[in-house]
């Protein structure tokens, strides 16, 4: 028997589709023959629908659960060396059905990597929760992965970076072949620069010297100058202090008067300040020539110092000329293995971030969800993480006689009613599928036309849902007139 049943077309003989010819121009007399037309029609399909077949069945609505499995989850193993990532491929396990019609979706196809028991960081959802198609409704930890995930961006970075600057340290390496010959020539330049600079610190320091000797011998006189001024100046303090008070008293032929020894001891207090102060700015031009021969001794020591690194760079420079030219080599050859690396580093990272990704679960349909894990929950690859009712149209099962099958096609319309419905009230369906095979219906389904015989299951699809499981009447009008 035929899973797709052709349905017939009722017409009353000598009915035309065609009401008017085309091109004309329609008139009262047409519009009235057409109206006429449509009342005879109407007429005639209303005795033909009489005559097909009206069935009364039980069915059953069927069940039909889709289940999101645990996501095959592995981390790429980067190689830091080469940039090569070492992956794993295993079979992804699926989580066998339950029950008839059930259909399971896991987001994942294939596992790269480890793979293992994962443990659920949260779950969303719970028994009777809504969804919707992509909803996201648990996350695994993803700790080791995103580690995962930095380590191999860290390693992409790494390679990506070291093209370029392979590429600058080359031309580096040509600048330098080039330019050591001009370093030899500065270089010896600078010797003769330190050579000179130590010539010139040397005759500093004996000017220095000398000048520092004289300064000595103008201390020692300036010093002896002012102890001669300080024993006048005490001499004169006596004889002043020798003198009558009493103006009349005549003083010795010789003798200096008051006013003289007063006059006198002022000039040399003066001299001795103007003494004093010389011999304080000799000490201090002193200390100063002293701190410039120690500035021209450490001077001197640094020039040795610059001139024995100067002497050093010269040798180095003429063993960089040989270490250049294999140090090209090399970086040639390291330049090419680090574009290498680059490129495999970036294929580590995506397969990281995908691995990463596959944490969020996402609902695959719309709908009630019936069972779901819980957070903490530890799970492998295509274990059941939830189970989805999707909500939509509902689909009903019947079974019917041979005879009755000969009466139906598909998209026949039907009419189901449920024990909880209040009277009266009915949910509209059509058929959606006439099965190819006959078997013995479950026994909810028996009637007094199918009892112990063979029938052929068919489905009717109604516009709204329908509890799932429980039994309903269901009313057919066929496409046929029941068989006699």
């Amino acid at each position: 028997m035929s899973g797709l049943l052709p349905r017939p077309v009722c017409r009353p003989a000598g009915h035309s589709s065609t009401l008017a010819t085309r091109g004309a121009t329609p008139t009262t007399a047409t519009r009235l023959a057409a109206i006429a037309a449509l009342v005879v029609f109407a007429t005639a399909l209303g005795a033909c629908w009489r005559d097909t077949a009206t069935l009364h069945l039980v069915g059953t609505v069927q069940e039909s659960l889709t289940v999101v499995a645990m996501p095959a989850i592995g981390m790429p193993t980067v190689d830091l060396d080469a940039g090569f990532a070492a992956t794993q491929t295993s079979a992804q396990s699926q989580a066998p059905a339950q029950q008839a019609n059930v259909r399971t979706v896991s987001p994942t196809v294939t596992i790269t990597g480890l793979g293992g028991v994962w443990r659920l960081a949260t779950v969303t959802v719970r028994e009777g929760s809504q969804v919707t198609a992509g909803q996201p409704i648990a996350t695994v930890e993803d700790g080791i992965l995103a580690a995962g995930v930095r380590a191999a961006e860290a390693t992409a970075a790494t390679a990506a970076a070291q093209v370029p600057v392979l590429a600058d340290r080359i031309a580096e390496v040509d600048d330098q072949r080039a330019t050591l010959t001009d370093k030899h020539g500065q270089l010896t330049t600078a010797l003769a620069t330190i050579a000179s600079s130590r010539a010139t610190l040397t005759s500093n320091r004996t000017q220095l010297n000398a000048n520092q000797t004289a300064l000595q011998g103008n201390r020692a006189g300036l010093a002896q100058t002012l102890e001669d001024l300080t024993a006048t100046q005490t001499t004169l303090r006596a004889i002043l202090a020798g003198l009558p008070t009493d103006p009349s008293v005549p003083l010795p032929p010789g003798t200096p008067t008051r006013a003289e020894l007063t006059a006198q001891l002022a000039a040399l207090a003066t001299g001795i300040a103007t003494a004093t102060a010389g011999l304080a700015k000799l000490d201090a031009g002193l200390t100063e020539m002293r701190s410039g021969l120690k500035r021209i001794d450490s001077g001197l020591a640094q020039l040795a110092t610059k001139a024995s690194e100067v002497r050093t760079g010269l040798s180095t420079v003429e063993d960089g000329r040989a270490a250049l030219a294999d140090a090209r080599v090399q970086l040639v050859d390291a330049q090419a293995i680090s574009r290498v690396m680059a490129d495999t580093a970036a294929v580590a990272v995506d397969l990281a971030r995908e691995q990463q990704a596959r944490t969020t679960v996402t609902a695959p349909v719309t709908g009630v969800v019936v069972k779901a894990a819980s957070a903490g929950d530890l799970l492998p690859p295509g274990a059941v993480l939830a189970t989805i009712r999707p909500t939509g149209p509902a689909t009903i099962q019947v079974w019917l006689a041979p005879d009755q099958l000969a009466t139906i096609c598909l998209d026949d319309p039907a009419s189901v009613r449920g024990d909880w419905m209040p009277a009266g009230a009915a949910v509209p369906g059509a058929v959606t599928l006439i099965s190819d095979r006959a078997d013995y219906p479950p026994s909810s389904n028996v009637t007094d036309e199918v009892h112990l015989t063979r029938a052929v299951p068919v489905d009717v699809t109604t516009q709204n849902p329908l509890p799932p499981g429980v039994p309903v009447e269901v009313t057919l009008r066929g496409c046929h007139p029941p068989t006699k």
